[in-house]
């Protein structure tokens, strides 16, 4: 065998191999999937000592999530923060979940206002699209039922609300 033949498929078995596909832009590529799950699984665990309060506005939702726990509060704010993050930058992460592509998929129509409280945070998630509304308020009450069933909901999949015909 030539010696850049040889080259030539050392280099195809590198770009093509799981991890060089990973590196290069996979989802397992993502260098804050880990803690964004492992803070996520945290939030989980300790979803018992989270209140959380949901307003339905016209444009959208302002939710309150607080805890007494120190350390859940300072996951929350984490947690809302990396998700703000995803939702700027294009990084969306569950999307296994109809309801969650179709939120990452309108996420340039989405604005978030976060403003932190004493134990926890107030966010504002609001829409000038109809639909993009829809989307935010059902996402809303799954993070709810993520709340109140745990994993069992995490790992069911959420339908999107129907679009309204033109």
């Amino acid at each position: 065998m030539k010696p850049l033949t040889a080259l030539a498929i050392v280099i195809v078995l590198a770009i093509s191999s799981p991890y060089a596909i990973c590196q290069r832009g996979g989802p397992r590529q993502d260098p804050d999937r880990r803690h964004d799950m492992e803070t996520f699984q945290f939030l989980l665990r300790h979803r018992d000592e989270i209140t959380r309060k949901v307003t339905e506005l016209p444009d959208g939702v302002e939710t309150l999530t607080e805890s007494e726990n120190s350390e859940v509060v300072d996951k929350l704010r984490d947690h809302v923060e990396a998700m703000h993050q995803r939702l700027k930058t294009g990084r969306p992460i569950h999307m296994r979940d109809s309801l969650f592509r179709a939120v990452f998929q309108h996420a340039d129509q989405i604005e978030m206002k976060i403003e932190e409280t004493a134990n926890g945070l107030k966010v504002r998630e609001t829409s000038e699209d109809p639909y993009v509304v829809k989307l935010i308020q059902a996402h809303a009450e799954v993070l709810n039922q993520f709340l109140a069933k745990g994993h069992e909901e995490v790992h069911k999949d959420h339908p999107t609300p129907a679009q309204d015909a033109p």
